[in-house]
């Protein structure tokens, strides 16, 4: 069965481009895989990098549903653009994982270092995998995963952005009665089991660099894509930090949160 990675991302986050490709060549050398881009009008000239250009932004489902209409493949390894690779990654687990998605036909199996998600409680006998039920919010989500590509083209609506597809993907499953196999890294693990990220947000968060981000670029030579976007503030990324899912206490932080962003302001 044939497996691609593939990178979601638009023309609008096209600086994002060079630094990811340099982290997958830096961090996963020996990648077996081919790689597309999702993109609208733009591309880059290098090579072992094919970019799909599907034209009009029209969301995450419709780019993605058209994308995946065009790659030559059984299962995908799903990254969004910014998710730039702070870690060698070891083939050989990911081909394990691959395997193990295909004889218990896994359509959904998360393997990010960063994922927020556990079921540790769900443990499948003594294996480093849990049961990951889709049933709680981000429980489905857009963090790094090897996907079934039917089961993700399914999933595409038309006009999803990203965060439709995390927020409203669930009510999707149920009212269309999807049954998406699921499954996530046991915790203990993630480390030695899972692709590392620079950060649980990536490079780039609400269209401004996050400070990983910034530290990736400078260590990395690409300093001159700084001045593209701003830097998030040191208190914005302090309210994030206490973040976890279905938390109450992220209640009053995230509104904190969300006037800085609607007012633009950056501290």
């Amino acid at each position: 069965m044939k497996t691609a990675i593939v990178i979601s991302t638009c023309d609008l986050y096209c600086d994002c481009w060079l630094p990811m490709i340099h982290s997958i060549r830096k961090y996963w050398p020996d990648c077996p895989f081919p790689i597309y881009f999702v993109s609208n009008f733009k591309n880059l000239d290098e090579v072992g990098i094919e970019f799909i250009k599907v034209g009009e932004h029209k969301g995450f489902g419709s780019n993605m549903k058209k994308a995946l209409d065009l790659i030559d493949a059984d299962n995908v390894i799903l990254f969004l653009e910014d998710f730039f690779i702070g870690g060698i990654v070891n083939t050989e687990v990911i081909n394990d994982h691959l395997k193990h998605c295909i004889e218990k036909s896994i359509d959904f199996l998360k393997i990010d270092s960063c994922d927020i998600m556990h079921h540790d409680d769900m443990r499948i006998g003594d294996s480093c995998y849990c049961l990951n039920p889709i049933d709680i919010r981000y429980s489905l989500n857009l963090a790094i995963a090897i996907w079934k590509k039917s089961t993700l083209q399914s999933l595409c609506v038309e006009g999803f952005s990203a965060w439709d597809f995390e927020r409203k993907g669930i009510d999707h499953i149920r009212k269309n009665n999807l049954k998406i196999n699921s499954e996530t890294i046991l915790s203990t693990d993630m480390d030695a089991m899972t692709i590392k990220k620079i950060s649980g947000a990536g490079a780039v968060m609400k269209g401004r660099w996050t400070i990983e981000g910034k530290n990736f670029l400078i260590e990395n030579g690409f300093n001159s894509l700084l001045a593209k976007r701003q830097i998030e503030g040191r208190f914005s990324r302090y309210l994030t930090s206490f973040y976890t899912p279905n938390s109450l206490l992220w209640l009053p932080f995230g509104l904190l949160l969300r006037i800085i962003q609607k007012f633009k302001i950056n501290i």
